[in-house]
């Protein structure tokens, strides 16, 4: 039995046909969390395409970690032992299911990723060594073949992390536990991060634009400084500095390179102090 789990939240209807119509054909079901979407009706007129497919319904935005931690339980509901997470508008390669299922019987791994081709950038691999696989430190959600027993053994996802550094904390958790997170040298999914996305200088350095909403530069914020400061004692001052001041500094490409410039500043000023105030989850 093999399974996969989208979050939707105002999908684009035809992007969200492209990734089902990849992934269903690989999977024995398939679970889509709505998070509140406005276009409920034309996603339902979609899925009365499809006959393996489960929708549950939030009717509002309870944030991608507590979507996630829904996909994993709908899973092992099922008696499924590892379930594939994907964005709305991600595509899988054809094959991606069995290139993972070389992988599971790995000794500790609880996490497999894939080479991914981003429509704005490219993630390549430095696959000189010919290596059959990598291990790693972190990887996205989309794409992600979970191993739902690691999963429960550290507490699933943090649900305080709403949206953004949910993945990265899962990740993290997951070493802490001993875990490996494994990355195959498969061009495994098409996938997309923001739609407005750039490259600028500054300083002579070259930097990533993403151009998000208000509302997603508030949880970046917020989470960057809420994550420093959850995991401070096990990196060292210096690592959750790193976290913290990168938040801080995040305002420079606000003000210099993105839209809607007074509502990123209050926005960043809101996750700035919401970061340090939060109760950090243990």
């Amino acid at each position: 039995m093999t399974g996969a789990g989208i979050v939707l939240f105002n999908p684009l209807i035809q992007r969200l046909k492209e990734n089902l119509d990849a992934i269903t054909v690989q999977v024995d079901f398939t679970v889509l969390i709505d998070n509140g979407s406005n276009n409920l009706i034309d996603i339902k007129k979609l899925l009365s395409c499809y006959s393996n497919i489960e929708l549950i319904e939030n009717n509002k935005n309870l944030g991608i970690a507590k979507a996630l931690n829904q996909i994993v339980e709908v899973a092992r509901n099922n008696g499924v032992k590892w379930v594939l997470t994907l964005d709305q508008d991600t595509v899988c390669r054809e094959g991606l299911i069995a290139q993972y299922q070389q992988f599971v019987c790995l000794d500790n791994v609880a996490s497999l990723t894939c080479e991914i081709e981003d429509r704005n950038f490219s993630y390549s691999i430095d696959d000189s060594s010919n290596a059959n696989y990598t291990i790693i430190d972190k990887c996205i959600t989309s794409g992600n073949y979970i191993n739902i027993d690691a999963w429960a053994k550290i507490g699933g996802f943090d649900e305080s992390f709403f949206i953004d550094s949910v993945d990265t904390d899962f990740c993290y958790r997951l070493l802490q536990a001993g875990y490996k997170i494994v990355r195959i040298p498969f061009l495994g999914i098409l996938h997309e991060v923001g739609y407005n996305t750039k490259r600028r200088k500054l300083f002579g350095k070259e930097i990533v634009v993403f151009n998000h909403s208000p509302f997603r530069c508030y949880y970046l914020v917020r989470n960057q400084i809420y994550f420093g400061r959850k995991h401070q004692k096990s990196f060292g001052w210096r690592k959750a500095l790193r976290y913290r001041r990168t938040a801080w500094t995040r305002i420079i490409v606000y003000l210099l390179f993105e839209d809607n410039k007074m509502k990123k500043m209050k926005a960043w000023i809101k996750g700035l102090i919401d970061g340090y105030c939060m109760q950090v989850k243990k």
